[in-house]
């Protein structure tokens, strides 16, 4: 086996966490696929359907297995964003609105355009799902190093914890899809414009019971009902000493 880094199935592999320049062979493949469209002979609908389904699916296969840096993900949404508002016309347009909204549902008011930071970190989350209820030779060797007897909600994060021991640690309560297809901050919308934190990580949540949750002003009426709803669905998701179980809704 050659040192690290190396290229294994195409992806790079290094024991450490993988710099900009690992992610060029991603922005290469962009810049190739969009050279060989002509994009201003589509509409816009079309755009968007090359654009979920073959420019954004390209850094798929690296999505699933690192975090893609925030650099990366602005110049691959500006490709993306590019292709959509010009072409293949290299004269630049005005956009009439920001990318984020694009990326929206289309119940929400977007076109439903991929948001590649929610996927990776999607995808990412389904190493938690497989190091919870599985039980191979890396599970017991991220329980037996990070765990040690301890629960997901009493294990923090530390300096030198490894990049992909780091990723896991990070999911967010409000704004991660950690339950479901969509977040809690989409859900319940009135709930996460009136907490306190709204970067509020799973693990910090569920540390104690009742869970730790605060908001600027008391619950009453509509919000009452909703925060009712939220503990509801949540209910089943226990981090203590038993055996957890987490439910992946996606087929892949």
């Amino acid at each position: 086996m050659d040192c690290f880094p190396f290229q294994y199935l195409g992806i790079p592999m290094n024991h450490k966490r993988l710099r900009n320049k690992d992610w060029k062979v991603v922005e290469d493949r962009f810049q190739k696929k969009l050279s060989s469209w002509k994009g201003k002979l589509l509409s816009y609908g079309d755009r968007v359907v090359l654009i979920n389904s073959v420019l954004s699916s390209i850094a798929m296969f690296m999505m699933f297995f690192f975090e893609v840096p925030k650099g990366i993900l602005k110049k691959l949404d500006f490709y993306r964003s590019t292709f959509f508002w010009q072409g293949d016309n290299h004269k630049k347009k005005y956009r009439l609105s920001k990318w984020g909204m694009l990326c929206l549902p289309k119940d929400q008011g977007g076109l439903g355009i991929m948001d590649l930071e929610v996927q990776n970190k999607c995808l990412l989350s389904k190493w938690l799902y497989k190091l919870v209820n599985e039980d191979g030779v890396w599970q017991k060797l991220l329980r037996k190093k990070y765990l040690k007897n301890k629960t997901f909600g009493e294990v923090k994060w530390k300096p030198g914890d490894s990049h992909f021991w780091s990723s896991l640690m990070k999911c967010r309560f409000w704004e991660d899809k950690w339950l479901g297809n969509f977040s809690l901050k989409d859900q319940f919308p009135s709930l996460y414009n009136i907490t306190r934190k709204k970067h509020v990580l799973v693990a910090t949540v569920f540390s104690v019971m009742p869970i730790n949750v605060s908001f600027r002003r008391a619950l009453v009426g509509d919000n009452l009902i909703k925060w009712n709803e939220l503990v509801a669905k949540i209910a089943f998701v226990q981090l203590d000493n038993q055996h957890d179980s987490i439910n992946w809704a996606l087929s892949k």
